[in-house]
């Protein structure tokens, strides 16, 4: 917990993956102004993309996820999770205590993982493949 008696949190907000598509800034400002509005301090605020979602959430097939990290006191998640739930263009939202968790290892964790090289044909840079020569001896 912080001197001003804030603690940590990463938030996962769903939106409108039509808005957010049209107006990307304002999508991740429309999250952060949530959060701020009830006296949290948004530290890292990142738009990762659109995907299709598994069940129709308000009528929507499509969503936009907006990852944030905020300080926030604990009283206060009440008023923000009601705030959420009022705003039509927010699906859905998450919110994790992350007090402890280095920021930098709970942000690269959603980071497309990072493939080793590969060959014309297909084959990593490095790996060791059989041939039916080699099998056969």
């Amino acid at each position: 917990m912080s001197e001003d008696g804030k603690r940590l949190y990463e938030g996962l907000f769903l939106v409108d993956s039509a808005f957010a598509n049209k107006e990307p800034e304002a999508a991740v400002e429309l999250c952060k102004g949530v959060l701020e509005k009830h006296g949290a301090t948004v530290i890292r605020s990142e738009l990762w993309g659109e995907s299709r979602l598994a069940y129709e959430v308000r009528k929507n097939k499509r969503g936009a996820y907006i990852l944030t990290a905020f300080r926030a006191d604990t009283m206060k998640m009440g008023e923000i999770e009601l705030e959420c739930r009022l705003t039509e263009r927010i699906l859905r939202y998450l919110f994790q205590n992350r007090e402890g968790i280095p920021m930098e290892k709970w942000f690269r964790r959603y980071e497309p993982a990072q493939r080793p090289p590969r060959r014309d044909d297909g084959v990593e840079v490095g790996e060791v493949v059989e041939t039916e020569e080699a099998a056969a001896t």
